[in-house]
């Protein structure tokens, strides 16, 4: 099955797992239905996979960060997320799924772009937040790159700061030390001379 032949009905697990990957398109299932953005970018993916590394290699041996993992978030109707990143336990990742049941994950990372800035913010926050993620943090790269931290408090986000600067975060317990200006690439210099 590929986009084209998206079924008149809501899609199944069974459909998601036999839908053609794209090349072209970031896949996710909303509520039974298939959302196809376009790829989000360079920029995008560079700071995704140098926050999850980051986390990755601070965090505790019992926790692994994950990129573009595959989110479980409800089967009926299904709802099937692939965050940028995500924190879970080890022995998830030791069992290797095809994809994460929402109740085995500790945090969640979405890097907005432009284009995904209010399912980041309004529909992604709040499935999360229903779901029970403990943590959610929203970087956004519209201008200088910001992280905005939520903590998940009597069934909903608490807005936790919004950081430009060098600062110490708390995920999943323990202390993780970011630099936002860090997660995208430093600008070339177009008149610097060339090295040989």
């Amino acid at each position: 099955m590929n986009v084209s032949s998206y079924p008149d009905r809501l899609l199944t697990l069974d459909d998601w797992v036999a839908l053609e990957q794209s090349d072209r398109h970031h896949l996710e299932v909303c509520e039974g239905v298939l959302i196809a953005a376009p790829k989000p970018g360079a920029a995008h993916d560079h700071a995704a996979m140098v926050l999850a590394l980051l986390l990755d290699e601070i965090l505790p041996d019992e926790w692994c960060a994950l990129g573009d993992a595959e989110v479980l978030v409800t089967e009926k109707p299904l709802t099937v997320r692939c965050p940028d990143v995500v924190v879970v336990g080890r022995e998830l990742v030791d069992a290797d799924p095809d994809r994460a049941p929402i109740s085995e994950v500790e945090l969640v990372v979405e890097v907005t772009v432009d284009g995904t800035a209010r399912t980041d913010r309004v529909t992604k926050f709040s499935e999360y937040a229903e779901a029970g993620v403990p943590q959610y943090w929203i970087v956004d790269l519209g201008g200088p790159p910001v992280i905005a931290t939520f903590t998940l408090d009597d069934g909903w986000y608490r807005f936790d700061g919004e950081f430009d600067t060098t600062t110490t975060l708390r995920a999943v317990g323990n202390e993780v030390t970011v630099t936002p200006s860090a997660l995208v690439p430093a600008p070339v210099d177009p008149v610097a001379p060339a090295h040989r």
